[in-house]
């Protein structure tokens, strides 16, 4: 037959015997295989053209309606005649069974039947906004079979999906895929979501029955550590189970939600009110638990608010347990201090500084708590989102070390100790003890000036020697765990080098520090403070690495910006501008000497030797550096014939700066030679000018100090007490010491363990500084409630305390400072407290 001008009976009979007959007389006779090449190339290009010719001519010779209309009468005569029959046995699972299989029968015939209609998808369907074939097929075996076996699925899903609890039936485990994937093909087609009325439905209701009577029995007989793994463990088997019977995702979730909601929700309250559950694994380190439980909680803000709450008791009072023992310790040696037997500057409170660096074990078992903490919520509490610690989580964090981190009295400060630690660290550590070098300082915007001298002392006879003192090949200490070498009065340069094994170890203890730093409110004085000791490690050479330190600062300032760490970064430039500053003074004067200004060493090889010429200066910027205690001296001409020249030199680069030099703070070293031994004395200038005087007297006293020296008693008092009392280099026949009165004389059987001998140390000289500030903010929060007061008239007393720390952000007030303010201010009558309230009103 021709092909090629078929009209709609002549096409359609071809279509009928040569496919449709083929088909349903193959599914008949054969097991169906979806894959099954029935039709080859000639057969499938023959009846595709029929169909071609019959829907593409125009009308009225176009058969498009025609073919799609007698399409489906043939599906539904097959479907009714064919398949409906086998549908009717008494059993709702053979009668499901038998609907999948026919399913099947069916989609291989569609299938088939579709490719050779497939022109009718690409116009008529389009065009007459029908049905497309898949959805056209699957429709009518809906309306002809599925509909009526429909209620025996839905009878048979719930049983089929709970007996899989228990039993490992194949059989049933693929009835349940076979009817998932009939219910998901046919929604494809269809607006009822069939699958999740029928299916779905069955599932979650199968769940919520099943959970919620283990759930009673499990909460009342596992341990908390049993019960989350137990719920964990759950919903994994049912993802699994869930899985292999191939439901659909959104059916997972819904379950994995249904078991977390029964299992944690509804029984939040029980899993709470125990908080010791909580605190167990807490203590326990149990960081898998701790993230079971974090990532069932997180399906509910209640949970995660609950579970946040019970942890960040349990920190804080971890904290204020390891506070208080700090404490309770800094009272006890407060309480318990003993007049030393000596004291190496009376001035200076070293001893006091010596328990305050006990109380920095503190600051380290602050750290450690911290990182503990730290890396727990890095491992439990992280979102799996971004990866990073859970915001409600570094929140609490955050709010509750806060809120036991600080603390201030009279005998235990957290910011002076977070200093203390950190001058510890960054601290040259050796066997000397604090040495202090002297300087010079200015009017406003005027410098400091540090100076070093190298001076040798025989017994009995003074020697001026202008070569290099021996044995001073470097410091060697240890930093904790680590050792480590610098230099010895390193010259400061911005490209220090130090020879530290492990830089890394200092790094990862600045980045603790700043940890604990974000935690204290009162971060001016801790700049105070830091700025103080800060400027005794600059000073007297005794920092680490100026990288280390310039690390830190910015660390401090990305943190709180440049009003706070302005004069810090200025206190590092100007050590490092040091170097090139006495080049060009050891310039000047080899330039002048020969017009009678002094002889100083061969400079020829100065950067490699700098640290250990003769004289030299440290110039530091009044502005940036804290107030430095000035003591007027009338200076021998050994010495002051350096100043003389350093200052005409420094006036001739420097017209518009005046210089002050601050004795206190210098270093001279004397060569001692006693009883066949030699000894480096280690002092500041004043005590240099009083140990000198033994070369002109057999004894000294206070009348000869105060005529050669002009001092007062207090300084001449300070600066030897050690030589006195414990390094026993001077000793008085008088069994009562009086300064005013009695004698002093060279101890001819000196001896002492070390070479080096360090007699004056002035390391926390410049710590008075802060002691005068706390009058001064004492004073601001005063200032600051009568102002506040002023301009409300009435306040709450909470509001006054908002009203000040809001005004004082600076520096945070704490909340006892203010409340001693408060009262302070009722007492002189500024304020009252109305009675029976808690209202405070203005008196003018």
């Amino acid at each position: 037959m021709d092909i090629s001008s078929v009209n709609f009976e002549s096409g359609w009979k071809i279509i009928k015997e040569e496919a449709i007959d083929k088909i349903e007389k193959y599914l008949d006779e054969n097991v169906v295989e979806i894959n099954n090449n029935l039709f080859n190339a000639a057969e499938y290009t023959r009846l595709y053209t029929v169909v071609y010719n019959m829907c593409a001519k125009k009308t009225p010779f176009c058969y498009s309606k025609e073919v799609y209309r007698k399409y489906g009468e043939s599906l539904s005569t097959y479907a009714v005649n064919k398949i409906k029959p086998h549908l009717k046995e008494a059993d709702n699972l053979k009668k499901t069974k038998a609907l999948i299989d026919a399913w099947y029968k069916y989609s291989f015939y569609t299938n088939w039947m579709n490719k050779f209609l497939h022109y009718l998808d690409r116009y008529y369907v389009e065009y007459n906004s029908s049905l497309c074939l898949k959805a056209y097929t699957k429709n009518i075996f809906k309306l002809t079979l599925f509909d009526e076996t429909r209620e025996c699925i839905k009878s048979i899903i719930y049983n089929i999906y709970d007996s899989m609890r228990t039993s490992d039936d194949k059989d049933n485990e693929k009835l349940f895929r076979d009817i998932v994937f009939l219910y998901n093909e046919l929604d494809k087609e269809s607006a009822e979501k069939m699958y999740e009325s029928d299916i779905e439905k069955k599932i979650l209701e199968n769940v919520e029955t099943y959970y919620n009577k283990e759930g009673n029995n499990w909460i009342q007989n596992l341990s908390f550590h049993d019960y989350i793994i137990l719920i964990e463990n759950s919903i994994e088997k049912e993802y699994e189970k869930n899985k292999s019977l191939e439901v659909n995702n959104d059916t997972c979730e819904k379950v994995t939600n249904i078991i977390v909601r029964i299992l944690i929700y509804d029984k939040l309250n029980l899993l709470l009110d125990n908080k010791e559950n909580i605190y167990n694994l807490l203590k326990d380190n149990n960081l898998n638990s701790l993230r079971r439980t974090y990532i069932l909680f997180s399906y509910f803000p209640e949970a995660i608010d609950g579970l946040k709450k019970i942890i960040g008791e349990y920190i804080k009072a971890e904290g204020n347990k390891l506070k208080e023992k700090y404490i309770s310790l800094s009272m006890s040696i407060n309480n318990n201090i003993d007049t030393p037997t000596y004291e190496s500057n009376k001035n200076s409170n070293i001893a006091e500084q010596k328990n305050e660096y006990i109380l920095c074990e503190y600051i380290h078992d602050l750290i450690k708590l911290h990182d503990y903490y730290h890396n727990m919520f890095n491992f439990s509490f992280v979102n799996i989102s971004n990866n990073e610690i859970d915001a409600n989580f570094k929140e609490c964090l955050k709010d509750y070390f806060e809120s036991f981190v600080e603390h201030e009295d009279e005998y235990f400060s957290t910011v002076k100790l977070l200093v203390l630690y950190a001058d510890n660290i960054l601290t040259i550590k050796n066997n000397k003890e604090d040495m202090q070098l002297p300087d010079v300082k200015n009017d406003e915007d005027g410098d400091y000036i540090k100076h070093e001298m190298k001076t040798i002392i025989n017994t009995g006879e003074l020697k001026n020697d202008y070569n290099k003192i021996g044995n001073k090949e470097g410091y060697i200490g240890n930093l904790n765990d680590i050792r480590q070498i610098r230099k010895e009065n390193d010259d400061a340069d911005s490209t220090c080098d130090t020879n530290i094994i492990e830089t890394d170890y200092l790094i990862k203890k600045m980045s603790d520090i700043v940890s604990i730093f974000n935690y204290i409110s009162n971060k001016e004085s801790f700049f105070e403070y830091y700025r103080i000791y800060l400027a005794n490690r600059l000073i007297n050479n005794m920092y680490i690495s100026i990288n280390v330190e310039k690390k830190f600062i910015e660390n401090l300032y990305f943190l709180c910006g440049s009003q706070y760490t302005s004069k810090l970064g200025g206190m590092i430039q100007n050590i490092i501008n040091n170097k090139i500053l006495n080049e060009k003074f050891y310039n000047y004067i080899n330039k002048n000497n020969s017009n009678g200004g002094i002889t100083l060493p061969n400079l020829t090889n100065f950067d490699e030797n700098y640290e250990n010429n003769f004289f030299s200066v440290k110039i530091l910027n009044k502005g940036y550096w804290p107030a430095l205690e000035k003591t007027s001296m009338k200076l021998s001409e050994n010495f002051n014939k350096y100043i003389l020249s350093y200052t005409e030199y420094y006036k001739a680069e420097n017209k518009n700066k005046k210089l002050e030099w601050i004795y206190e703070l210098s270093e001279v070293v004397f060569k001692y030679f006693i009883n066949n031994r030699s000894y480096y004395l280690y002092c500041n200038l004043i005590s240099a000018e009083i140990f000198l005087l033994f070369n002109k007297y057999k004894y000294i006293n206070y009348d000869i100090i105060k005529e050669e020296l002009q001092i007062d008693l207090k300084t001449f008092k300070d600066n030897m007490h050690s030589s006195l009392y414990y390094h026993k280099i001077i000793y008085s026949d008088d069994d009562n010491i009086n300064w005013d009165t009695s004698n002093f004389y060279i101890n001819e059987n000196f001896s002492y363990t070390n070479q080096n001998v360090y007699i004056k140390k002035t390391t926390t000289l410049l710590s008075k500084e802060h002691e005068k500030t706390k009058d001064d903010k004492s004073m601001a929060i005063e200032a600051a409630i009568v102002r506040i007061m002023k301009t409300h008239k009435r306040l709450f007393y909470d509001q006054i305390f908002d009203h000040v720390k809001k005004v004082l952000s600076t520096f945070s007030p704490s909340n006892q400072a203010i409340e001693k303010k408060i009262d302070l201010l009722v007492e002189r009558e500024y304020i009252q407290k109305e009675e029976n309230s808690q209202v405070y009103v203005y008196i003018p």
